[in-house]
């Protein structure tokens, strides 16, 4: 039986998100109406900042839904990554891209990619048959010397195509205009997560997560906007959140895919951070504003501990960095069905972890609903060991 009581603190900014999608869309067709370009993005190591920088609006196009996948089996294999064939197939089916479910996958006009799994590789070669694609490569091995400089040409490169799909110009001061908008909401988000460290937090991380997932769907004026008024609310808002303290660790849930951590907080259990791409992983380092442009960018972006990269033992130590930082009890490794990357990085976080005292509990699942019994159970027994 489900253990959540109802808060009854309502945080009524939290609406501003909620409701955010048929503006949103509304203002991408306005957008398009008047000649705006729009790209869509499937991953955090595509620079918003040079994108918005060039006059074009983003929308992300990670699936989050199950019901796309029936349409993308008949491409994809069936043994294949939920989020890879939900975003495939959010394109491909006409009875998602044509109706108001989903609009805003079948209005852009150029797809930038990047080369991280080879599910996702695979999957844009078939994809640049609907929409154009730009595939960004992305050295792998983060520290090797060559990495920074090689990572700086292709975003050179990313410049070119976006200039030639324009024909505007991205000037240095249109850049760090936009490198200081990006910095600003980062900086609002650490500010937000310094509030997630109480021993009763004002925002559930059900809630978070909801916040979260429109980071690259709203515009960043509209998210930042939305963002500091959920902020000034929460600061003077009281509301009593309790349970065992839970840090989500994995796999990207994208918008959608919410079934693992309400599990988790409806069977008593409280997310206090998310080392996720629909997490910290998101905002948590900055851009050097003092740096030449290009290369800041870089160093900023190839920080992200995504599990493609070799060796990650960055990840491991932010895991057990927020771990302590955040007072945490427990660890919660979600991995998407499939994900290889992050299923096989998950020995190294348990083992990380054991050393430090935090207990790991595993899940990996997809979309469907059909472990989700399965996954009360485990969770419960995980929560009752933490309490």
């Amino acid at each position: 039986m489900d253990k959540i009581v109802e808060n009854i603190v309502f945080i009524k900014s939290l609406d501003l998100f909620k409701d955010a999608f048929p503006e949103r869309i509304d203002q991408i067709l306005k957008n398009k109406e008047e000649g705006k370009k729009i790209v869509g993005t499937l991953c955090l190591y595509v620079p918003d900042e040079l994108i918005y920088a060039c006059g074009v609006d983003r929308v992300i196009l990670c699936g989050g839904r199950s019901a796309p996948i029936e349409a993308a089996e008949q491409y994809l294999p069936r043994n294949l990554c939920p989020l890879i064939k939900s975003s495939f197939g959010s394109v491909i089916d006409q009875k998602c891209s044509k109706t108001k479910s989903c609009p805003h996958f079948g209005l852009v006009d150029l797809i930038i990619a990047e080369a991280t799994c080879d599910g996702k590789k695979k999957m844009y070669e078939l994809l640049n048959q609907y929409i154009p694609i730009h595939v960004m490569d992305l050295p792998q091995k983060p520290e090797n010397q060559n990495a920074l400089e090689y990572y700086i040409k292709e975003l050179e490169s990313l410049k070119c195509v976006l200039e030639n799909l324009t024909g505007n110009k991205i000037t240095d001061a249109k850049l760090r205009n936009e490198i200081k908008s990006a910095n600003e909401t980062r900086k609002l988000l650490h500010e937000l997560y310094e509030l997630r460290k109480r021993d009763s937090p004002p925002i559930r991380g059900t809630e978070m997560l909801k916040v979260l997932q429109q980071m690259h769907f709203l515009s960043p004026d509209g998210f930042r906007k939305n963002l500091v008024l959920l902020l000034d609310e929460l600061k003077v808002k009281k509301r009593e959140n309790s349970g065992p303290r839970i840090m989500i660790s994995g796999c990207p849930m994208a918008s959608g895919n919410m079934k693992v951590p309400e599990i988790i907080e409806n069977r008593g259990g409280l997310i206090v951070v998310e080392e996720s791409c629909t997490g910290t992983r998101a905002f948590w380092d900055l851009v050097d504003e003092n740096k030449e442009l290009m290369r800041a960018l870089a160093e900023r972006y190839l920080k992200i501990p995504c599990a493609c990269m070799y060796p990650n033992d960055r990840r491991i130590d932010q895991i057990l960095r927020l771990a302590g930082d955040f007072n945490v009890d427990g660890v919660v490794y979600y991995t998407l069905q499939f994900c290889h990357g992050y299923n096989v990085e998950k020995y190294r976080v348990a083992e990380a972890l054991k050393k430090s005292g935090i207990p790991l509990l595993s899940i990996e699942s997809d979309y469907s609903g059909a472990d989700t019994e399965q996954i009360k159970t485990r969770v419960d027994a995980f929560l009752e060991m933490l309490e």
